[in-house]
C-alpha cells in the first residue's frame, strides 16, 4: 500500500469516527436498565480440572512464579 492510501484511510477513519461520536452524544438514555433476580449467587459446583498444557504455558509466560504459582504484584490504594 502506498502512503498517499494510507493516509486517504487514516483521514477517512477519523472522518467516520467523528461522525459517529457526534450521533453518539445525541443519544438520550430515558431510564437505566436494571436486572431483577431472586438470587444473587449461583450454586457452588465442583470445579473442572485445568487443562495442563495450559497451566504450563501459564507459567512459562509469568514473569514471576514460585513452583506452581504466579506471583503477582499487590496494587495499594
Amino acid at each position: 500500500m502506498e502512503e498517499k492510501e494510507i493516509e486517504d484511510i487514516k483521514k477517512e477513519t477519523k472522518k467516520l469516527l467523528d461522525e459517529f461520536s457526534k450521533a453518539l452524544a445525541s443519544v438520550k438514555a430515558d431510564e437505566e436498565s436494571n436486572v431483577e433476580r431472586e438470587e444473587d449467587r449461583r450454586e457452588e459446583r465442583e470445579g473442572k480440572n485445568c487443562f495442563d498444557e495450559f497451566r504450563k504455558i501459564m507459567l512459562e509466560n509469568a514473569p514471576n512464579k514460585s513452583e506452581d504459582f504466579i506471583i503477582a504484584e499487590k496494587k495499594t490504594w
